[in-house]
């Protein structure tokens, strides 16, 4: 007897999945509704993040900290070498 209602929870379980998994497949076809319109995806120019106008303090940082990052390379590397 412990066999028959062990075999008859597999087969409820089993029709439970199907269920569930014909449910998820219709699901995922197409979506209900359309994504939403994001504000700032509507700008002309898709490369104004790249504006020199923008660029310029960037630069100016990256310069100097690599121009600072050699000096202490060349410091570093002379004490360790004498």
């Amino acid at each position: 007897m412990h066999a028959d209602s062990d075999r008859s929870s597999i087969v409820e379980r089993e029709t439970i999945v199907r269920r569930l998994l014909r449910r998820a497949a219709g699901r995922a076809g197409r979506p209900q509704r359309p994504a939403p319109e994001v504000p700032f995806g509507r700008e002309n120019d898709p490369n104004l993040e790249f504006d020199e106008r923008q660029m310029g303090t960037e630069l100016g940082w990256l310069l100097g900290a690599l121009s600072v990052f050699l000096v202490v390379h060349a410091v570093w590397t002379r004490l360790g070498a004498s």
